[in-house]
């Protein structure tokens, strides 16, 4: 991913392109999630309630319908990548789901996992890396 995506930059989801959804999806959603972070698997962005037939996505573009989470930080919304140091892996996860979910924006990661469990048709990841760029001091 590119450090112009981080938070510190632009603070932008790279644009998503989407394939192949099943004919049986009544919705999507996706999941933005740090998996090197050192509290463990941090959310960045969750988004659902995403109509089945969109061929591309990012966080500006949003339809009505769809649904925003709380992120790890306690914010609704994106919040894009900030390795605080190293190499870190984000994962992006769509989910094609059998329903729309039954959830208002604000809902948190544990409550959305919960809304989605037996209703995911099929899921693809993609997995980016992101490197902090040194700083000046630590030259």
């Amino acid at each position: 991913m590119p450090w112009s995506a981080s938070a510190p930059n632009e603070n932008r989801l790279p644009e998503l392109e989407i394939h192949d959804v099943p004919a049986a999806a009544r919705s999507l959603a996706l999941i933005l999630e740090d998996l090197d972070s050192p509290l463990g698997e941090m959310t960045h962005w969750l988004v659902w309630n995403v109509p089945p037939n969109r061929s591309r996505m990012d966080a500006l573009n949003l339809r009505e319908e769809a649904c925003v989470g709380m992120d790890s930080f306690g914010k609704i919304g994106y919040l894009g990548p900030v390795p605080p140091e190293g190499v870190h892996r984000y994962r992006f996860r769509l989910l094609a789901l059998d329903v729309e979910l039954d959830l208002e924006s604000g809902a948190t990661r544990s409550q959305f996992d919960a809304a989605v469990e037996g209703h995911v048709l099929e899921e693809a990841e993609l997995i980016g890396e992101m490197e902090r760029p040194p700083r000046p001091e630590d030259r």
